[in-house]
């Protein structure tokens, strides 16, 4: 009975053990411009090119596009996401809180999305199941952390 104890109790220490171990690594965005994508040798007239992403990461990305479109009353063809980026939050504001409202204090895994609507840098805060707020750089809390 002792020996069957100290087995689970090794189990339960390695799974313990192993859950704080660092997460894998997410793939990244690797888009460097071409020549023919650089901003000297583009005209006003051709669309930015859009990013590509994982297919996770994608899909944070449409979502964060519909928010922005929504939020802002624009077109989703009109959303150039630049940038999606894992964070984490240190409370359920999404590093955008509202003045006078309480949140709960944990931390929130989430998603830090850059985009740019015409001609203007927008920040999108979401959390892992990609509700998220268009947040305003007077509200805009860093996250806690990002990968």
């Amino acid at each position: 009975m002792l020996r069957n104890l100290l087995s689970f109790s090794l189990v339960l220490l390695i799974l313990a053990l192993a859950a704080c171990g660092a997460p894998p690594p997410l793939p990244q965005n690797d888009s460097t411009p071409t020549a023919a994508e650089t901003p000297e040798t583009a005209s006003s007239e051709q669309p930015m090119p859009k990013a590509t992403f994982s297919p996770e990461l994608q899909a944070i990305a449409d979502q964060a596009s519909t928010i922005l479109s929504e939020a802002l009353d624009v077109s989703p063809e009109d959303v150039i996401i630049l940038e999606v980026q894992r964070v984490e939050w240190s409370d359920a504001s999404l590093g955008c809180p509202e003045p006078g409202m309480m949140y709960a204090q944990v931390i929130t895994p989430g998603y830090l999305v850059t985009a740019e609507v015409d001609g203007e840098e927008q920040m999108v805060h979401m959390n892992e199941k990609g509700d998220g707020v268009v947040c305003p750089p007077e509200r805009a809390k860093p996250p806690i952390s990002a990968e």
